[in-house]
């Protein structure tokens, strides 16, 4: 393989692992948060896909309008589902609150799965690229690739930055830290856990316009996209929302150039299967105190 060649795949990579990083951070953020492993999550991801695909195509400058409109959409039907199905479990008991919350979200995974098929049929989604390529010596980069790593790179970053000085982001650190503690100084577990599924919801749907505009989309991927996304909370740190970023930069690089050398069957299950020995020897994450960096 040539440089030119390593480079294009590595680029594809860090693409790739940009959507992942996406969608493990809006997975951990109610992981952290609430303690819930929201099944659903990698659906809401497919859900956006197709309907940027749709929008796209019926409204002339349908991928502005899209990229502004799809994610506040989902991340509403993320506040809905929240009070609607899982609030009052919540409530009652928060202690015990995973077994039902796992049961919910299947379902609900379930019914968006199915809900994708029967409103776009089992074809594939893509998204053509409408920009010019830019042409870096011997690389090439489509113009499409070139906006959303741009996108990625402010997305982190105001991800981080809200989170770390934002008084809602605050909160939800608090809350992920320690419950009860943040409950005695005021923090409202209930409206804090909605506004981390909201936000959650929101980051899988701008993952999904992300995913559909460099690759393509089925309407069955959303639940190995869940656990994918929660491979990698589990190695870069539980109770980080910012480590998972660069969890899934190196499982997104790490597939890219497996499949490039050795074919896309075993790049899925390689990746996999180092993830699996990273828990062997460091069960408590990758990122964690101790190793690359702290979790918050």
């Amino acid at each position: 393989m040539d440089l030119v060649s390593f480079l294009q795949l590595l680029l594809s990579g860090i693409l790739l692992g940009g959507v992942y990083a996406l969608l493990a951070a809006g997975l951990a953020l109610c992981f952290g948060v609430l303690g819930l492993l929201n099944l659903a999550h990698g659906s809401f991801l497919v859900l956006a896909a197709y309907a940027y695909q749709t929008l796209q195509a019926a409204v002339p400058y349908g991928s502005a309008l899209g990229f502004l409109l799809i994610p506040c959409l989902c991340g509403l039907v993320g506040f809905v589902t929240f009070t609607a199905l899982l609030g009052g479990p919540y409530r009652r008991s928060p202690e015990d609150f995973l077994t039902p919350a796992l049961l919910i979200t299947l379902g609900l995974a379930l019914v968006l799965e199915e809900l994708v098929a029967i409103l776009w049929g089992h074809s594939m989604a893509g998204v053509e690229d409408r920009f010019f390529p830019i042409q870096l010596g011997q690389l090439s980069l489509s113009g499409n690739r070139a906006l959303i790593l741009i996108m990625m790179v402010v997305l982190s970053a105001a991800l981080h930055a809200w989170l770390k000085h934002t008084d809602s982001g605050r909160c939800l650190r608090a809350l992920a830290q320690d419950q009860l503690a943040a409950t005695v100084v005021g923090i409202s577990p209930v409206g804090t856990s909605a506004l981390a599924f909201t936000i959650a919801t929101g980051l899988s749907a701008m993952a999904g316009l992300f995913y559909v505009t460099l690759f393509t989309v089925t309407p069955h991927l959303g639940l190995p996209l869940t656990l994918k996304a929660l491979f990698l909370i589990v190695v870069s740190g539980r109770r980080s929302v910012v480590a998972p970023l660069s969890g899934g930069l190196l499982l997104g690089v790490l597939e890219t150039l497996i499949a490039g050398l050795m074919g896309a069957s075993w790049a899925s299950i390689i990746a996999l299967t180092t993830l699996l020995t990273c828990l062997c020897y460091r069960p408590d994450g990758l990122f964690t105190e101790g190793g690359l960096h702290k979790a918050h």
